[in-house]
C-alpha cells in the first residue's frame, strides 16, 4: 500500500508540474514570446563604451574590470541573460545586449556612473516647477541659471543643479534649479541597497537603506541642514537634494533629523516616480557607482548573428534527434520503452516550462545543451530497463526484475550523471556568454532527467501493475531465446557448486 500511495503522490506532482509549466508557457504571456532568444538567434543592440576621469589621469585596467562587472549586474537587472561584455584597449568595452527593444534606456542605464550625493540646498527657483515642453527645457535651464546666479547664496564655492521630471502625459517636464554646495555633505557609499515600494496612497518611490555609519552621517547632516535653515532664516525652509551624476532626482523639505538610516526618493505628482525612473533609480542605486566615468561612443542595432534558418536548423534537429529516441525505446524495449517514451515527453515539457520560468535564454549552444540532456535522460532508462532484462534472462519474474533493476541502475545512473554535473560546472565557472548558457541548460536537463527517469517512470510501471496489467518477458524486449540460452549456463554454473 505504501508504495502504491508513493507511485500516486509522484504522479500527482508530475500533474502539478505539468500544470505550472504550462501556465508559464502559455498563460503567462503569448506562446511566441514565452521563451527568451539570446543575441546569436534574435539579435539587440550594441553599445561601445569609453572609461575616463574627471582628472584627466590614466585609466587602469583594473578599473575597467570593476566598471564591466557592474555593467553586468546592471544588464542582469534590466531582465536580460546571456550579455556579451568584452573589453578592448585600455579603457573599452563594448556590450552586445540580446533582444532589448528599449535602447536609450538600456544605455543610459549601463553607462550611468551613479554617483550618489546628499546635498544642503542653499537656494532653488521657482517656488513650484515650471511645466514646459521637452523643446523648452534647455532654455528654460538657463533662464532659471541667470535667476539663480543673482542669488546671495550663489557664491564661490557653490554649484546649480537641475531637476527634471517627466509629467504623467509624457509630453512635458517639471523643472526647477537649485544652489548647492560644491561638494555633497554624504556621499553614495553610505548607501546599503534599493527597492521600489509605496507609500500609503499608492504613489511610487524609491526607499533607500543605509548602512550604520552612513545613518550615524546621514542624521548629522540633516541636523546641521536644519540648523543652518534656522540660522539662516532660508525661504522654504529646510531642503535636501539627492543627487545622481549632477542631476537632481529629488529634493524633499525636511522637517525633522532622518536617523532611521533610511529614506524615500519620492515625486509630488500623482502616482509617484514614473515607473521607468523608478527601476532606473533602483538599478543604479542597488548595483553601485562606477568607479570611472563612462562615455558612450556608439550605439548600433545588431541582426542575428546566426539568424532565423540556424534557430529553425537547430530546433528541427532537436526535434529529429528526439523523435529518432523515442522511437528505439518503443522498438528494443516494447512496452518498458512506451513507458519510457512518455516520461520523456513530460521531460521535455517540464524542461520548456523551466526554461521560460527561470527564465534562460535560448542560444545555439543552449539547444545544444537541451540535445545531450535527452541523450542523458534516454541514457538512463536505457540503464535500467537493460537491466531489468538481464535479471529476466536469470529467471526472475518481469515484476520483480522490475524491482531490482531500479535499485541496481540506480547507482550507475547517479555516477554518471554527477560526471556530466561536474563538467557543467566547470564550464559555467570558467566560461561566460553562450557557453555558460549551454552549461545551465545541461544541468538543469540532468537533474530533470534524473526525476523523469527514475522515479516518473517507475511511478508510471508501478501504477500499471497495481491495475492488474501483467508483463511478459516478451512485452519488455527480452526473447524466449535469450532466456533459453540462460538456463544451460546457469546449470553449468549449478553443477561445478556441486562438486
Amino acid at each position: 500500500m505504501s508504495s502504491r500511495r508513493n507511485n500516486l503522490i509522484v504522479l500527482g506532482l508530475v500533474v502539478v508540474l505539468i500544470g505550472v509549466a504550462a501556465y508559464f508557457i502559455f498563460v503567462r504571456q503569448p506562446v511566441a514570446e514565452a521563451t527568451q532568444l539570446g543575441l546569436d538567434l534574435e539579435g539587440g543592440v550594441s553599445a561601445n563604451l569609453q572609461g575616463y576621469k574627471d582628472d584627466g589621469s590614466e585609466v587602469t585596467r583594473e578599473e575597467m574590470d570593476l566598471a564591466s562587472g557592474v555593467i553586468r549586474q546592471r544588464v542582469d537587472s534590466l531582465g536580460v541573460t546571456e550579455p556579451e561584455i568584452q573589453l578592448q584597449g585600455q579603457d573599452q568595452v563594448v556590450v552586445n545586449i540580446p533582444g532589448i527593444t528599449d535602447t536609450e534606456q538600456a544605455i543610459d542605464v549601463i553607462g550611468r556612473t551613479a554617483q550618489l550625493g546628499f546635498y544642503e540646498v542653499l537656494a532653488f527657483a521657482p517656488n513650484q516647477p515650471l511645466v514646459v515642453s521637452e523643446d523648452e527645457v534647455e532654455e528654460t535651464k538657463e533662464e532659471l541659471r541667470s535667476e539663480l546666479e543673482g542669488d546671495p547664496a550663489y557664491e564661490e564655492g557653490t554649484k546649480i543643479l537641475f531637476e527634471e521630471t517627466p509629467t504623467l502625459e509624457g509630453d512635458e517636464v517639471q523643472v526647477q534649479g537649485f544652489v548647492v554646495p560644491e561638494e555633497p555633505g554624504v556621499r553614495g557609499d553610505a548607501l546599503e541597497t534599493a527597492s521600489i515600494t509605496r507609500d500609503q496612497s499608492g504613489n511610487r518611490q524609491v526607499q533607500v537603506d543605509l548602512t550604520g555609519e552612513g545613518g550615524d552621517e546621514f542624521g548629522d547632516f540633516t541636523q546641521e541642514i536644519l540648523d543652518n535653515a534656522l540660522t539662516n532664516g532660508t525661504t522654504g525652509g529646510a531642503r535636501l537634494a539627492v543627487v545622481l551624476d549632477e542631476d537632481v532626482v529629488s529634493a524633499p523639505g525636511l522637517n525633522q533629523v532622518l536617523n532611521g538610516g533610511s529614506f524615500v526618493i519620492e515625486n509630488q505628482a500623482a502616482g509617484g516616480l514614473p515607473e521607468d525612473e523608478a527601476k532606473e533609480l533602483e538599478v543604479v542605486l542597488k548595483t553601485g557607482a562606477l568607479p570611472i566615468n563612462m562615455d558612450v561612443l556608439s550605439v548600433t542595432s545588431i541582426g542575428p548573428t546566426l539568424g532565423s534558418d540556424s534557430l529553425k536548423s537547430g530546433l528541427l534537429a532537436a526535434l529529429v534527434g528526439f523523435g529518432l529516441v523515442l522511437v528505439f525505446l518503443l522498438v528494443v524495449y516494447r512496452v518498458l520503452g512506451l513507458i519510457a517514451d512518455v516520461a520523456l515527453l513530460i521531460y521535455a515539457f517540464l524542461l520548456w516550462g523551466l526554461v521560460v520560468a527561470i527564465p534562460i535564454t535560448m542560444t545555439l549552444p543552449g539547444i545544444a545543451g537541451i540535445v545531450l540532456s535527452i541523450g542523458v535522460a534516454a541514457d538512463a532508462n536505457v540503464v535500467i530497463f537493460e537491466r531489468i532484462k538481464e535479471e529476466i534472462r536469470r529467471g526472475k519474474s518481469p515484476r520483480t526484475a522490475i524491482s531490482l533493476g531500479y535499485e541496481k541502475g540506480f547507482k550507475a545512473i547517479l555516477d554518471g550523471n554527477l560526471t556530466t554535473l561536474i563538467t557543467a560546472f566547470i564550464l559555467f565557472a570558467l566560461s561566460s556568454g553562450s557557453v555558460r548558457g549551454f552549461a545551465v541548460l545541461l544541468t538543469v536537463g540532468v537533474l530533470l532527467s534524473m526525476f523523469t527517469a527514475v522515479a516518473v517512470t517507475r511511478a508510471l510501471l508501478g501504477v500499471i501493475s497495481d491495475r492488474g496489467m501483467k508483463l511478459s518477458a516478451p512485452m519488455v524486449g527480452v526473447s524466449k531465446e535469450s532466456i533459453e540460452n540462460a538456463r544451460p549456463a546457469r546449470a553449468g554454473k549449478a553443477g561445478a557448486g556441486a562438486r
